[in-house]
């Protein structure tokens, strides 16, 4: 992956610069929605078009710098007006905390393999008092406020 970085870092700026492009990075190429084991360069796209739909210069290369791409389509991106409000449902990029900690990002929102069940993904410290397991700071089903303890103390001092 060290080579796809340094590729990376070589092409980002002109790729970032083609229109339906909204964000660049390293992975693993996927096909038909299934993850192979090729590193690639992944190009996100709010939507994915036919290359016959897009004029030479606006399509992404198959390969860059010699190495795959991968283009990937994540539909429209927007920023979140203000991430302190009490949002339902909560959102990724929204305020979240264990109810020990002050607060942190709720980075999104994933799916177990096996139950198919919807869970949240951010950091330990954030949804679990950075817990080892054993040491008693978090349980399964503690509370996660929304917004994050700190945030919620900011929203009242400033009258947010």
């Amino acid at each position: 992956m060290e080579k796809h970085l340094r590729a990376l870092t070589k092409v980002q700026r002109q790729i970032l610069n083609l229109l339906n492009v909204r964000g660049v990075g390293v992975g693993y190429k996927r096909v038909g929605n299934i993850r192979t084991e090729k590193p690639a360069i992944i190009v996100f796209v709010e939507k994915k078009l036919p290359s016959g739909d897009l004029v030479r210069s606006q399509r992404v290369p198959a390969k860059l710098q010699g190495l795959d791409t991968d283009v990937v389509e994540i539909g429209r991106v927007r920023l979140l007006q203000e991430r302190i409000h009490r949002i339902r449902p909560a959102l990724p990029g929204s305020s979240i905390g264990h109810y020990n900690v002050s607060a942190g990002t709720f980075g999104a929102v994933v799916r177990d393999k096996k139950t198919g069940e919807n869970l949240i993904l951010s950091n330990n410290h954030i949804l679990a008092n950075g817990t080892n397991g054993f040491d008693g700071k978090a349980k399964p089903g503690d509370p996660i406020l929304q917004p994050g303890g700190c945030d919620t103390m900011l929203k009242t001092r400033y009258n947010v």
